[in-house]
């Protein structure tokens, strides 16, 4: 019979909870804070753990490290209210399997727990949810219609006359093609598409020539897609076993990939089955890494972030704070475009010695439920994430909307 420990202070949302759980069948017990819980674990090690996230003295996210010390293995969903909710990503950068959200209905509570003390096949990844597959265009603005030349005239032979109606045409050209210069620009900003049956809990993104990597925290898998006229297509899987991920970065015939959990940063030599050559111990959780072509870029959950050299030792030799504690990060020509799962902002800063803020950005299409959970740009066009949406969207920069 699985074991489940419920942690939290409030005695009637224990009650409730154990009341569920038992009528299926489940062995609970409960702690109304932080060390209880922690004693509870070393004492007697339960199946799962639910955990609220608002604990009296030591919160959760506390609690979570210190069970993860005690048992990296162990399950652990985290209960959040309303106005505390973190997108998966975050929570699970932090050590978590899951989460819920207060009020849940019954139903909810005990299909998360099915997924990890069910048997193997609740391990699997989370169903993911249909989505055409189809293009999903966004009206562009329609410019006003070029002027149209006059009615033709009898033509004198006077020079000034004929030059005057050549001036006249040239315009017309002029304009005309300023015209569709606008419209096409205005397409290529408002172009939205979306290409299904992708993983559906990618944490990392980044493109590599043509082809797109996409890790997923979930299946603990690293996906190859390719793009074509039919789509974007899967052309490997890599499954890590045991590595959580929370970043990828590849440079030259090395990828490295973050696991928050273990606060490691691997080293994997990209050839068949992406065999590991180094383990670096990090001081903090990291949860992003890009590679600009000469230094690799990480950055913890405590918005540090640090220029590394791809070197034996990932010596450090910048390093910056950046207060939205962003957990995705990449690197242009003229920007560095950090983004936070929790808010869905993604946020662009200048490549100076501070990294100062220039501009904040919302995404312009609505997913609710759906938190962004990974974002690159290619050829100037942003690609997106959702986790536990089975999508990867493409789409111009009309897509970012600017904060006032």
């Amino acid at each position: 019979m699985a074991r489940i420990l419920i942690v939290d202070d409030e005695p009637d949302m224990r009650l409730a909870v154990r009341n569920v759980l038992k009528l299926r069948g489940y062995e609970v017990s409960e702690a109304g804070d932080g060390p209880a819980a922690l004693d509870s674990v070393r004492g007697d090690r339960p199946d799962l753990v639910l955990l609220d996230m608002r604990l009296p003295g030591m919160d959760g996210m506390e609690v979570l490290e210190q069970l993860k010390k005690i048992d990296d293995s162990l399950p652990v969903v985290m209960i959040t209210g309303y106005g505390h909710i973190q997108s998966a990503v975050d929570v699970m950068k932090l050590g978590a399997s899951e989460y819920l959200q207060k009020p849940f209905e019954n139903a909810q509570l005990v299909e998360t727990v099915k997924k990890f003390v069910s048997g193997p096949a609740a391990r699997q990844a989370r169903p993911r949810p249909a989505v055409p597959a189809e293009e999903k265009a966004r009206p562009a603005p329609v410019p006003a219609p070029a002027p149209k030349p006059a009615a033709p005239e009898t033509v004198s032979s006077s020079p000034s006359r004929r030059f005057r109606l050549a001036a006249a045409a040239a315009a017309v050209l002029v304009l005309l093609g300023a015209s569709s210069l606008f419209y096409r620009a205005a397409r290529a900003a408002a172009y939205y598409k979306e290409y299904s049956g992708a993983a559906a809990n990618i944490s990392a993104l980044f493109w590599a020539g043509d082809k797109l990597y996409a890790g997923d925290w979930l299946t603990q898998a690293v996906y190859v897609y390719s793009l074509s006229k039919d789509g974007l297509g899967l052309a490997e899987t890599f499954p890590l076993e045991k590595t959580h991920i929370s970043g990828l970065a590849a440079a030259g015939s090395t990828l490295y990939v973050a696991d928050s959990w273990k606060k490691t940063i691997e080293a994997r030599k990209l050839a068949p089955g992406l065999p590991l050559q180094k383990e670096f111990q990090m001081p903090g959780k990291v949860t992003a890494l890009f590679f600009d072509g000469e230094y690799l870029w990480t950055c913890d959950s405590e918005g540090n972030a640090v220029l590394r050299r791809p070197d034996s030792e990932l010596t450090p030799a910048v390093t910056f704070r950046l207060p939205e504690k962003p957990d995705q990060l990449f690197k242009d020509g003229r920007y560095l475009w950090t983004a936070v799962s929790s808010t869905g902002k993604i946020y662009r800063h200048n490549l100076d010695s501070s990294l100062s803020l220039d501009a904040v950005y919302t995404l312009k299409t609505p997913r609710p439920g759906y938190p962004l959970s990974a974002f690159a740009w290619k050829d100037g066009k942003l690609w997106l994430a959702r986790d536990g949406l089975g999508v990867v969207t493409e789409a111009g920069r009309g897509e970012l909307q600017q904060e006032r």
